[in-house]
């Protein structure tokens, strides 16, 4: 199997980036396999990864080029990236509109992500202020 394109890496502070797939899987073989962290798989090709030297733990979400397919989103609003609010389900439709405003209007950057997930990024501050994930997922 090939590695994901990228990887949507959260930090322990909400801090969030894309990385290279490779890269990722690269640096999380050398960082288990020398002792500095441990890994925990979690569903949809997820990990979270945890500093041994002071338990800081990072998470990785694999990124796709495919847009969700679900017909309806949970709707979750942050302003830092760590403490959530869900506002409820929304349709799809909803869903795209409100994230392509939002890019359309330079408030972020959106990705898709394996789980069927979308993630829009502040792009000033790298964190996610909103997610859409899919109902049923």
């Amino acid at each position: 199997m090939s590695a994901p394109i990228a990887f949507l890496v959260t930090y322990a502070n909400g801090h969030t980036v894309i990385q290279g797939g490779e890269d990722v899987l690269e640096q999380t073989e050398f960082s288990v396999s020398r002792g500095f962290a441990t890994r925990r798989d979690l569903d949809g090709g997820a990990f979270e990864l945890t500093s041994t030297e002071d338990g800081r733990t990072r998470r990785y979400e694999p990124v796709t080029k495919e847009q969700p397919d679900a017909t309806r989103f949970y709707e979750k609003l942050s302003d830092d990236g760590l403490d959530w609010e869900s506002t409820g389900i929304v349709p799809s439709s909803q869903a795209g509109r409100r994230c392509a405003r939002q890019v359309n209007q330079g408030f972020g950057n959106l990705w898709y992500l394996a789980s069927g997930a979308m993630v829009l990024i502040d792009s000033t501050r790298r964190r996610q202020i909103l997610r859409y994930e899919p109902v049923g997922a």
